[in-house]
C-alpha cells in the first residue's frame, strides 16, 4: 500500500520538502499583463521574479493583472473568487489524476487550501468524479488490483497554514502502514489547533480583493485602508480570514515580525515548529531586526523556524512583500 499526496503551489514550505518524498505539485500556469508564468515553486523561477534585473520589469512586476491587455485566447476563471488574475491551467488537476497517480500509489490524499485561495483545486470533488472511470480503466489495463483509493482534505487554511499541514501529513507518512484514511482523520485533528496569519504587500495590493472570500471585509473598511495607508493582519481559520490589527506602511515586514514576535511569545506551541512565507527576496527578510528576535524567541520555546519564499500565485493576489505565518499551539 503507497500513499500518495496532491498539493496546490500555494502550499509553502521550504524546496527540499517537495523533494524525495511522496508529493505532486499540480502547478498554476498565470498571465501577468504580457508574460506567462508558471507557479511550480522552483526556486530559480521564484528568485528571478522576486529580484528584478532592472527598473523595467520591477515596475512590471508590481503591477497586478488587468484583464484588458491580457491574451484573447486565455479568460480568467468566472467561477473563482480568488485572484484577480486568470488560472490557465484549468485541467491541472484531472491531467495528474489521469497521468502517473493512478499507477505510483494505491491511495492518494489530495491537500486544499481555503477554497478561494487556490487556482487549481478549487473544484477538486467534481474533478474526481469525472476522472474515475478514467481511473479505474487505466489500473485495470496495467494490471493493478487493488482500488484506487481517493480522499480530499480541505485544510481550512492557506500560504503557511497550508504549508504546515502538508508537513504533518509527511511526518505521518514516514509511519508505516498509514493509510489514507489514517492520514486524513489525523490532519483532521492537527487543523483545528493551527493558527495562521497573512499579511498583504506593500506593491501590487489592491484593496478591492479584500472584499471578496475569505477576507470579505466592507466597503468602510476598505476605504479606511486607503485613506491610512495601512497594511491590516488577518487570522485564517475555517470561517474565513478575520481581522486582527493593521500596521504602518513604513517598514511593515519588520512590524509583521514584531507582531510574529509578540504573539508567539503568548503561544503554547503544541509542535515545535512555525512556518514563515514571504513573497520576496529571503535575504532582505532575514535582514530585518525583528527577524532576528522572532528566530530567538522560536529557538528558547525548543521550537523551529522553517522559512520560504510565497508562491507566485499568492504573491500576485497578495502584493509583493507580503508574509504568512502559522504555527501549532494547545487551545
Amino acid at each position: 500500500m503507497t500513499v500518495g499526496i496532491l498539493v496546490d503551489p500555494s502550499c509553502d514550505l521550504p524546496t527540499p520538502w517537495y523533494q524525495g518524498y511522496q508529493v505532486t505539485l499540480v502547478p498554476n500556469s498565470l498571465m501577468l499583463n504580457d508574460q506567462t508564468l508558471v507557479d511550480k515553486r522552483d526556486v530559480a523561477a521564484s528568485q528571478a521574479f522576486y529580484r528584478p534585473t532592472s527598473a523595467k520589469q520591477r515596475a512590471k512586476a508590481e503591477r497586478p493583472y488587468d484583464q484588458h491587455i491580457a491574451a484573447p485566447n486565455l479568460n480568467p476563471d468566472s467561477n473563482h473568487n480568488g485572484p484577480f488574475y486568470p488560472g490557465i491551467n484549468s485541467n491541472g488537476p484531472a491531467d495528474a489524476l489521469t497521468a502517473n497517480l493512478p499507477y505510483q500509489y494505491d491511495q492518494l490524499l489530495i491537500v486544499t487550501p481555503y477554497p478561494s485561495l487556490s487556482l487549481s483545486l478549487p473544484s477538486v470533488r467534481a474533478t474526481l468524479t469525472q476522472a474515475q472511470p478514467q481511473i479505474d480503466a487505466l489500473r485495470q489495463a496495467a494490471r493493478l488490483v487493488r482500488p484506487f483509493r481517493v480522499r480530499v482534505l480541505d485544510s481550512q487554511s492557506g500560504y503557511a497554514g497550508y504549508g504546515l499541514v502538508l508537513h504533518q501529513a509527511l511526518r505521518l507518512l514516514g509511519r508505516k502502514g498509514y493509510s489514507v484514511d489514517q492520514l486524513k482523520q489525523s490532519l483532521d485533528g492537527f487543523k483545528v489547533s493551527l493558527t495562521t496569519f497573512v499579511q498583504p504587500g506593500q506593491r501590487a495590493f489592491d484593496t478591492a480583493m479584500l472584499r471578496k472570500p475569505p477576507y470579505q471585509l466592507g466597503w468602510l473598511r476598505r476605504q479606511q485602508l486607503k485613506l491610512t495607508a495601512r497594511r491590516p493582519i488577518f487570522q485564517l481559520d475555517s470561517d474565513g480570514a478575520h481581522w486582527v490589527q493593521s500596521r504602518a506602511n513604513a517598514n511593515f515586514e519588520n512590524d509583521f515580525l514584531a507582531f510574529a514576535h509578540d504573539r508567539l511569545m503568548r503561544a503554547r506551541l503544541s509542535k515545535p515548529l512555525v512556518n514563515l512565507s514571504y513573497a520576496g527576496d529571503l535575504a532582505h527578510l532575514r535582514e530585518q531586526p525583528m527577524f532576528t528576535a522572532m528566530h530567538r524567541q522560536i529557538r528558547q520555546q525548543g521550537g523551529t523556524l522553517l522559512y520560504s519564499m510565497m508562491a507566485l500565485s499568492s504573491a500576485l493576489q497578495l502584493g509583493l512583500g507580503a508574509l504568512s505565518l502559522a504555527f501549532v499551539e494547545t487551545r
